[in-house]
C-alpha cells in the first residue's frame, strides 16, 4: 500500500460525490414537476452510487490503517487531516490536502442539495395531505340548507370518500 493507491481511492471518491451532486441538482427540477417516473430512476442512479460510496469508504478507511499500521502508529481518529501529518512527501502531502478541501467542499454541497429536496419533498406531502383534507371534507360540514325535519338528529351525511380521522 502507498500514498498514491489512497489519493487514487480519494480521487474515486470525488468524482462519485461529483456525480452525487450532479443527482441532487437533477432531482430537484423533477420533484417540482412531480414526474414520479424520472425520480424512480434518479434514485435507482443514486443507490448504486451510494453502494459504490460504500465501497470506496471501506477501502479507505483499510488503507488508512495499513498506513498506519506501517508506521507502527495508533489511529487516533480516522480524519484524513491526522493522515496528512504522517506524510513525508510534499507533493503527497499537497495532493492529499487539496482532496480532503475538496471531498470537504463537495460533501457540503450535496448535503445542502439533499436538504433542499427534502424541503421540496415535504412541500409536496403537505400539498398532497391539503387536497385530500379537502377533496374528503369533513361528513359533518353541510354548506346548504337541510330543514332540520328532513336531515334526521345525529346523522351526517358522507365525505366524497370513507376515511377514518
Amino acid at each position: 500500500m502507498t500514498i498514491q493507491d489512497l489519493i487514487e481511492t480519494l480521487a474515486q471518491q470525488s468524482g462519485l460525490y461529483r456525480e452525487l451532486l450532479e443527482l441532487a441538482i437533477a432531482k430537484t427540477p423533477v420533484l417540482v414537476k412531480g414526474d414520479v417516473d424520472a425520480l424512480s430512476a434518479l434514485l435507482m442512479k443514486e443507490r448504486k452510487l451510494a453502494r459504490r460510496a460504500e465501497e470506496l469508504e471501506v477501502r479507505r478507511q483499510m488503507l488508512v490503517n495499513i498506513h498506519f499500521s506501517k508506521l507502527q502508529l495508533r489511529l487516533r481518529s480516522g480524519k484524513l487531516s491526522d493522515l496528512i501529518r504522517t506524510v513525508n512527501s510534499p507533493e503527497e502531502k499537497q495532493r492529499l490536502s487539496e482532496l480532503q478541501q475538496e471531498l470537504t467542499q463537495l460533501l457540503e454541497d450535496v448535503r445542502q442539495r439533499n436538504e433542499h429536496n427534502l424541503a421540496l419533498t415535504k412541500q409536496s406531502l403537505e400539498f398532497i395531505d391539503f387536497s385530500l383534507e379537502l377533496t374528503a371534507d369533513a361528513p359533518y360540514d353541510d354548506y346548504t340548507y337541510v330543514h332540520p325535519q328532513l336531515h334526521p338528529a345525529g346523522a351526517v351525511k358522507a365525505g366524497m370518500f370513507d376515511r377514518k380521522g
